[in-house]
């Protein structure tokens, strides 16, 4: 399988940049072609040098959220970029099954957020109660800064590709800019990393997302009227899965995170603020108690790596 980046449209040292799926590239390949990087289904010469081939897919990691823009920065819509694949492997399992219902002519199929696993950090001394790092996008995260403040707490982000409410927040932040590489260390040497599995959108978005036919059937808008969130599975659970550290999620109306990992076995839920900072306060003071679901976490990432995602692909039994 010949696999073909163009990471032109994403935001330097993101999740992208460190899968390294070319890796496992077979130049030699004529019948299958896997494209990745957001501006990859846009460009011609990958079309071009692929228009023979066979079998022709598309992994697409930023699903719901391509709905909620009318048009992109090459002046397209989700649909149109699809056009050219066979097959389109998706991080969203509910916009898979959506857009399979609208029979487009093309299979769309879910798959897990692969990481790369060089990525995974040497075990390291715990020297933090509680990691949250990310943007600043609804109440539920200022209220996990709010709750963290009572603790020895890291709460990272960057200064730039941010938006106002994360700016505001920046004199909250312990670490700003760190390299992806960095940043997991850093979460290695943290007990506990608050995740929440949720993409937030603007009010503005939403009209753009009901453009699209039968939009209310799909599972992931479910609440974008009132709340004005999607799910994302976060990367941020791997992150933590392979650093060793226990990954404290959000219960939310999706939980996508239980069709990667088990709750209670490799992963602990909150339900709400006062909840978070109860469960912070007892796993800190029992972490020999976590260490097990730690341990399983860890043990389960290892079958989300990027060569398990390329073997997936080429054997398709996803």
């Amino acid at each position: 399988m010949l696999i073909l980046k163009d990471l032109s449209a994403e935001v330097p040292d993101t999740n992208a940049f460190h899968m390294k799926l070319e890796e496992f590239s077979e130049e030699d390949n004529r019948d299958t072609v896997l494209m990745y990087g957001y501006d990859s289904a846009h460009n011609k010469d990958f079309h071009e040098r692929c228009r023979d081939f066979k079998r022709k897919i598309y992994f697409n990691n930023w699903a719901p959220c391509e709905f909620a823009h009318l048009q992109d920065h090459n002046g397209k819509t989700p649909i149109e970029y699809d056009d050219y694949f066979d097959e389109i492997y998706s991080i969203c399992p509910y916009t898979s099954k959506w857009l399979n219902d609208k029979k487009l002519g093309r299979e769309y199929k879910p798959i897990f957020y692969p990481f790369c696993q060089s990525l995974i950090p040497p075990t390291l001394e715990k020297q933090y109660d509680v990691i949250y790092h990310g943007g600043i996008h609804g109440k539920e995260h200022l209220d996990c800064l709010r709750v963290m403040a009572s603790f020895n707490y890291r709460y990272c982000t960057m200064t730039h590709h941010i938006n106002q409410t994360t700016q505001i927040c920046l004199p909250l932040a312990t670490n700003v800019n760190l390299s992806f590489q960095e940043k997991i260390n850093l979460v290695a040497k943290t007990k506990i990393s608050v995740c929440y599995n949720l993409a937030h959108i603007n009010p503005e978005h939403i009209p753009a997302i009901k453009t699209h036919d039968k939009w209310n059937e799909n599972e992931a808008f479910g609440a974008i009227e009132g709340w004005n969130v999607m799910p994302q599975f976060k990367t941020r659970m791997h992150e933590a899965a392979i650093s060793k550290t226990l990954n404290l999620v959000f219960r939310d109306e999706w939980n996508i995170a239980e069709k990667y990992y088990k709750p209670d076995e490799d992963f602990i839920y909150f339900n709400n603020a006062q909840d978070l900072d109860q469960k912070i306060r007892d796993i800190n003071s029992n972490w020999k108690d976590y260490e097990s679901i730690v341990e399983n976490a860890y043990n389960k990432a290892m079958n989300y790596t990027t060569d398990k995602f390329v073997d997936s692909i080429k054997e398709g039994i996803i």
